[in-house]
């Protein structure tokens, strides 16, 4: 290879050298650069307006700055009502506050601040009053008295008074909100930047010239023209499967919480995390949020917000196929054998972690670029090739922090990388490389992005390197995070990548090749010279994990393109090495290791539930157990048996029973790949046609692609009350008792009579009949309802007895079939059978217009308590009508309407979202929160043990649910609690303050 003129390259990398270092430094300074950001301040009461308690949720709960002030003649004012009076105060009066309050009490006026007593004094002459707080410290004075605390003021909820109007005049509060993260680039930030691209740009020009006379042949295997057609049908098969996926496919844990941080993101310039952390931002890495907000405003419709993922994917399989396997495995990666295992290890990576708006999936693609155009800068020697890999691996740090993995090629072909680099062109890599700094803190300040790692931080969940273990426990567990697809995805890789180090540890011979090469033996012939380039890169990767501060499963996704080019090229090292070292013992012992490993593997993967989030679990083949009988390792055992037949009656050879042993652990795990594939796959494609008319994800889904879906929302009923029905008097019992008879701690319904049997404790049996309830004609939306408590059947009894001019007929009511412990639960399989109803909470039994005898005119309840053990007891209220509206015609005209971050895409429809930003929280009318018996409480948003950025909901708002029935759960009880409608109300009103913006320059060093 001729070299070139000396001269030229030392210049070429003196200039590299200056140009990576400059381009390094102004990375390094764009965080530090000027942003402009809103100066938001709250004023109370507003403009020309007395002072009237208001709701003001302050998000995040440290203001800036706040200053109050309370004249003399308030002050007075509170002292003249003889009683302690809350003057202002940061929350409801009365209650406890980290924020501040201004009391009077026994003549005395107090200042309060940060939950404790900062300034007392006697309402004397000068008895004017202010606070003046920040971030850390708080000023309190009352006359010429002052007094410091030694902390700042949080919680701010309320701007409230017991004064009336014209009293409290002349009380002002204003706070200054902490609006750190919603900044844009000044103009010499915008000048840093381009300046930045420029060198980058300049150091593809040196690379390229590097090149120049740097060129290397290298040999491209000549395709047959059928492997080729082949490869194009497996291609088309691939999109098929990733376009019936993204129709009818699952919702990821986090889709719809960054789909409402795009959205919001829109209206604020920043990608805050909405529903928590204090809406802090998640700077620095915002890269693919970013880009999703552009798909939402065009479109915030699920199956919209799902192509970014869909592209992803499509693009990393080409550049797997073509380029990472292209370059590992050049002799063999045309072969349509190989191409479908690429395929089919693709898509088990691909299906439970790619799709969605979680950033894995364009990490994935990051990464898979990293490993494809470092192994083609080892085969081809070029350098510009290493730019591109700078580059891919930088902007892949910018997404999330699984890009740290993005150095696991580079580490792998260190010592051919440097040999090819040298010094220059490695600065200019690390100058390429920190375009990645520049993506992180284009929009961000460095204040920002700290203040928004240590809320991350401080609320966790941040768990250290050595706790690496939690993330293997929830892959072996039982919840969504463990599921059959994820384990099968990692667990048969890993087996695959385990046998195929030992086989190359094993049959390791470095030979010099005429360019001082090296020729990896036996494998080397074969075309697989860089073929341990995935496997040594996954399993770095894994190792480098350990770094990242969240330890769900969600994370190994990032490493889909990675995983299938491991377990690709090492499925085809192992069927290599059944060829060319049959005859090395240790090959072979290797191979019947391996192949337990992969029994119990597969056992593994099939042990765990085939379970999705939430609502996406509707109607899923073996959503609630194993598939069996595949979780037992017998199974596979036999079926290992099989594939080592088959095997070796299809060889040559006097050493096939050996060549058959040896690829007995790739022959199981690329079975059981190819089963749980299929699992997946089937499970969601008859999900819609198992669920029928009632919900699934797939059917919504496909009425979206039709033209228009609201998803669960167009399957869920609400089912306000009217009004009670007159009568029942007269009733006839023995051992009821009217207005008693059942547990205290539930609250009977309001407005109708109730009995109950518990009076004479849970031995206690008897017999009710109430009297005549004169019974209206329902019209086609109204049902009739009885609320119900303790044991229904099971040996009691309940029955509503309808009377008219056809004679009296009995229509009976029993819920004890939707018990949940009338179903196994996984992994005990511990059933009871006919274990007693036991249920002491009210709920509802409810008979549509079909229902109700025709002709009938009055109505009266039956109840039999037969049981005795401890849940034997009954009590019934009386009917009441009730109406009944579609969810989606309920909500229309109630707004805000809250949306828990579990459910935005499972209702679509319903978008008019309270609003997040400036500091500030706008207080929700109404809660749609997801069900608790899924594990999902819908609590995250409103707790300020981990920054709920709606806290002020639970500390003013009082909340009452809105009966709603999820239509079709007839046929699966399970899936009976849909969530909770609830609505909020509230002391005050929302939101009667002013709020004014002001632009402020800042450096990016400081927050102010």
């Amino acid at each position: 290879m001729p070299a070139a003129p000396r001269p030229r390259r030392r210049v070429a990398s003196a200039l590299g050298l200056i140009l990576g270092v400059l381009a390094v430094l102004a990375a390094i300074a764009v965080p530090f650069a000027p942003v402009v950001g809103d100066r938001v301040t709250v004023t109370w009461p507003m403009a020309g307006q007395p002072p009237e308690s208001t709701l003001a949720f302050v998000v995040p709960y440290h203001p800036d700055q706040v200053h109050v002030r309370v004249p003399c003649e308030v002050v007075r004012a509170g002292q003249e009502r003889g009683e302690s009076t809350t003057l202002v105060s940061s929350r409801p009066p009365g209650q406890p506050t980290e924020g501040f309050a201004i009391t009077t009490a026994q003549d005395h006026v107090i200042a309060l601040v940060a939950g404790r007593e900062a300034l007392r004094a006697p309402i004397g002459e000068a008895c004017d009053v202010s606070i003046d707080g920040g971030p850390s410290s708080t000023t309190a004075r009352i006359g010429d008295r002052t007094a410091s605390v030694p902390a700042g003021i949080r919680d701010i909820v309320a701007f409230t008074t017991d004064l009336s109007p014209d009293q409290a005049t002349g009380t002002q509060v204003e706070v200054v909100t902490a609006n750190w993260f919603e900044t844009s680039p000044a103009q010499a930030k915008l000048l840093l930047i381009a300046v930045q691209v420029v060198l980058v740009a300049a150091g593809f020009a040196i690379l390229a010239v590097l090149d120049r006379r740097r060129r290397r042949d290298i040999e491209r295997p000549v395709q047959r023209p059928l492997h080729r057609l082949l490869g194009y049908g497996i291609d088309l098969g691939l999109v098929a499967v990733l376009a019936g996926w993204w129709l009818v496919g699952p919702n990821g844990p986090d889709d719809s919480f960054a789909s409402v941080t795009a959205q919001n993101g829109l209206r604020t310039g920043d990608i805050g995390n909405y529903y928590r952390w204090e809406n802090a931002s998640e700077a620095p890495f915002t890269l693919v949020q970013q880009m999703l907000m552009h798909v939402a405003d065009w479109n915030q419709n699920p199956l919209a917000m799902r192509i970014p993922s869909i592209l992803a994917a499509l693009v990393t399989w080409l550049v797997l196929s073509r380029g990472v396997l292209g370059a590992a495995m050049p002799g063999q990666h045309h072969r349509p054998l190989v191409r479908a295992l690429a395929a089919l290890a693709f898509l088990s990576w691909w299906l439970p972690f790619g799709m969605g708006v979680r950033p894995e999936a364009f990490e994935a693609l990051g990464l898979t670029v990293v490993l494809a155009v470092v192994l083609q800068a080892a085969r081809t020697e070029r350098r510009v090739w290493l730019g591109v890999a700078a580059l891919a691996a930088g902007l892949s740090i910018a997404i999330n922090p699984m890009g740290i993995t993005a150095i696991a090629p580079f580490v792998v072909l260190a010592p051919r990388l440097w040999r090819m680099a040298g010094v220059g062109v490695a600065a200019l890599l690390a100058g390429i490389a920190s375009f990645g700094l520049v993506v992180m803190f284009a929009d961000q300040s460095l204040f920002g992005a700290a203040k928004a790692t240590d809320l991350h931080g401080y609320y966790g969940p941040d768990v250290p390197w050595f706790q690496e273990v939690t993330r293997w426990q929830y892959l072996l567990g039982f919840d969504l995070q463990g599921d059959v697809a994820r384990r099968a995805a990692i667990l048969l890789t890993l087996v695959v990548a385990a046998f195929s180090a030992a086989i190359l540890l094993r049959t390791h011979r470095v030979n010099r090749g005429d360019h001082g090469e090296q020729d990896r033996g036996p494998l080397g012939g074969a075309g697989l010279r860089f073929a341990h380039v995935p496997v040594a890169s996954l399993l770095i990767s894994m190792a480098l994990m350990t770094l990242t501060p969240s330890k769900w499963t969600h994370y190994f996704g990032a490493l889909a393109g990675v995983g299938a080019a491991t377990l690709t090229a090492g499925a085809v090292l192992i069927g290599v090495a059944a060829v060319t070292a049959s005859r090395d013992r240790a090959v072979l012992v290797a191979g019947l290791v391996g192949t337990v490993l992969a029994v119990g593997a597969a056992a593994l993967v099939f042990s765990g539930k085939n379970n999705w989030f939430l609502h996406s679990q509707y109607g899923v083949l073996w959503g609630e157990s194993p598939v069996r009988p595949l979780n037992n390792p017998l199974s596979w055992l036999l079926i290992a048996g099989l594939l080592v037949a088959a095997s070796a009656l299809a060889g040559k050879g006097d050493d096939r029973v050996r060549r058959a042993l040896i690829r007995a652990p790739m022959l199981v795990c690329v079975t059981a790949m190819g089963v749980a594939v299929t699992v997946v796959l089937g499970s969601f494609a008859v999900a819609p046609i198992r669920q029928g008319d009632a919900y699934s994800i797939g059917g919504q889904g496909i009425a979206a692609a039709r033209g228009g879906s609201c998803g669960i929302a167009d399957k869920i009923v609400v089912t306000p009350d009217l009004r009670p029905l007159p009568g029942g008097d007269g009733a006839e019992m023995a051992g009821f008792t009217e207005g008693t008879g059942f547990a205290p701690d539930f609250t009977p319904p309001e407005n109708v009579p109730v009995w109950g049997s518990l009076t004479g404790g849970q031995i206690n049996t008897g017999t009710l009949t109430t009297g005549w309830f004169p019974l209206p004609a329902l019209a086609p939306d109204q049902e009739l309802a009885f609320g119900v408590a303790g044991r229904s059947g099971d040996g009691n009894r309940v029955a509503l007895e309808f009377s008219g001019p056809g004679g009296t007929r009995e229509v009976v009511l029993d819920d004890t079939w939707m018990d949940a412990d009338e179903r196994e639960t996984y992994p005990t399989d511990h059933v009871i059978e006919d274990e007693p109803q036991d249920h002491p909470g009210w709920r509802d039994m409810h008979l549509s217009p079909a229902q109700i005898p025709a002709g009938a005119e009055q109505v009266r309840i039956t109840a039999t308590d037969g049981t005795t053990d401890p849940a034997g007891w009954l009590a019934v209220s009386g009917p009441r009508l009730r109406q009944v509206i579609p969810l989606t015609e309920y909500m229309q005209d109630r707004a805000p309407t809250y949306v828990d971050w579990s459910m935005t895409w499972n209702m679509p429809c319903l978008r008019d979202l309270p609003q997040v930003g400036g500091g500030l929280v706008e207080a929700p009318a109404y809660l749609i929160t997801p069900p608790g018996s899924m594990g999902f409480g819908g609590t995250a948003a409103f707790e300020r043990g981990i920054g709920g950025a709606f806290a002020g909901v639970r500390d003013v708002g009082a909340q009452e649910e809105i009966p709603t029935r999820l239509n079709g759960y007839e046929k699966t009880p399970e899936y009976s609690e849909w969530g909770h409608l609830i609505q909020v109300q509230y002391p005050y009103p929302g939101n009667r303050f002013d709020v004014h913006r002001v632009q402020a320059p800042r450096w990016g060093w400081r927050g102010e």
